[in-house]
């Protein structure tokens, strides 16, 4: 089972305990499938799944009780419950308090790039169980103090439609081609795209598709012949996608995880290009930042008497490190690769180029007018 999936089941998994908790009796597999519908966490799932996910509860201490009960057409079903009380734990059911429901509360702009999602329903519902036990007067006074917690800048409301939302967790989820009508930065009208979704992918207050380009039915028969740039993983955001629709075609998952894809990366890029080593001096005035940001998130630091670090990455892409170490100016010095400092020479002359000539045209008009 790969991680997509596991993480599927979790989730069901889940929504199966608080379900089985919260109901007055035991239920069949066709209700369990019901509600699970109306949560949005499954579109269609056989009775045998259902059973395989209420075992995996009995292995991990679910003391899971099997009675017989009337279908709504009459036929004796079997059913299930969750006998309180009973397992490795002495399981009770469960309860958020006013002081956990509260921090929800006040922590909740942190998870606005989640809105929209599914996720964002579960913390919908369980804000709403503070509505129940908490009167609008505190609540609206919680809101006043919030102990000098900002988040800026401050996330908009959601803005993801539940339909185009629906749409892309049901391709992934069943490993289906997703038909995107996708705008670019680089485009002025939508353009459309099949793709292949294989995660959602929060980013800096934003989430993106990540999955690959579907190769075109006509090219299907030269698909072995696709260059590495052709197989690259793509990352589209989700505020630009103008419409999904899964189509009925199934593909294979790629066997290397998006989270390991993205181990060697500083932001959300991926290149086809083979990363390398960097060593990186970056002098006192931004040493701190460096270490606490940190810069690469899989950097070793070492700290020099002068008080400047060197940074050593062992992978990393050029396309990616550039732009980056332009942002820090004459504070950063690259040690290695040549390649990446001859790069860098050529940016800052013609950086440098800009602003010469504006200063020599000042002087030229300076003198014309004498």
């Amino acid at each position: 089972m790969d991680s997509i999936s596991r993480h599927e089941q979790l989730l069901r998994v889940f929504h199966l305990i608080d379900v089985l908790f919260s109901a007055r009796g035991p239920l069949s597999t066709a209700e369990l499938k019901r509600v699970l519908r109306d949560r949005g966490v499954i579109d269609e799932m056989s009775d045998r799944n259902i059973r395989r996910d209420l075992e995996f509860l009995e292995k991990f201490g679910y003391a899971i009780k099997r009675s017989k009960k009337r279908s709504a057409g009459g036929a004796a079903c079997q059913a299930f419950e969750i006998e309180v009380g009973r397992g490795r734990g002495e399981l009770r059911v469960p309860a958020v308090s006013l002081p956990e429901l509260l921090s929800l509360a006040v922590a909740r702009e942190f998870l606005a790039p989640l809105a929209g999602t599914f996720y964002w329903r579960g913390i919908g519902q369980l804000l709403a169980k503070l509505e129940r036990v908490a009167t609008p007067e505190l609540l609206a006074y919680v809101e006043e103090h919030k102990e000098g917690l900002l988040v800026h800048p401050r996330p908009g409301a959601a803005k993801y439609r539940s339909r185009t939302l629906n749409a892309i967790h049901r391709a992934i989820r069943n490993a289906v081609e997703l038909d995107i009508r996708y705008t670019s930065l680089a485009d002025a009208k939508p353009r459309s795209y099949v793709i292949r979704p294989e995660a959602l992918v929060v980013y800096d207050g934003s989430v993106y598709i990540a999955g690959y380009r579907a190769p075109r039915p006509a090219a299907r028969a030269a698909a072995a012949r696709r260059s590495s740039a052709d197989d690259a993983i793509r990352f589209f955001k989700l505020d630009r996608v103008a419409d999904a629709r899964p189509t009925s075609r199934t593909f294979a998952r790629r066997p290397e995880s998006v989270e390991s894809l993205l181990a060697d990366s500083i932001t959300i890029f991926r290149s086809p290009a083979e990363p390398r080593r960097y060593r990186i001096k970056v002098l006192p005035p931004r040493a701190r930042w460096a270490c606490e940001k940190p810069f690469h998130p899989r950097q070793r630091v070492r700290h020099e008497p002068d008080g400047s670090v060197i940074l050593e990455i062992e992978r990393a892409w050029d396309d990616e490190m550039i732009p980056q170490l332009l942002g820090l100016a004459d504070m950063v010095e690259v040690l290695e690769p040549e390649e990446a400092r001859e790069r860098l020479l050529e940016a800052a002359q013609r950086i440098a180029a800009k602003y010469m000539c504006r200063h020599l045209r000042s002087f030229e008009a300076l003198r014309a007018g004498r």
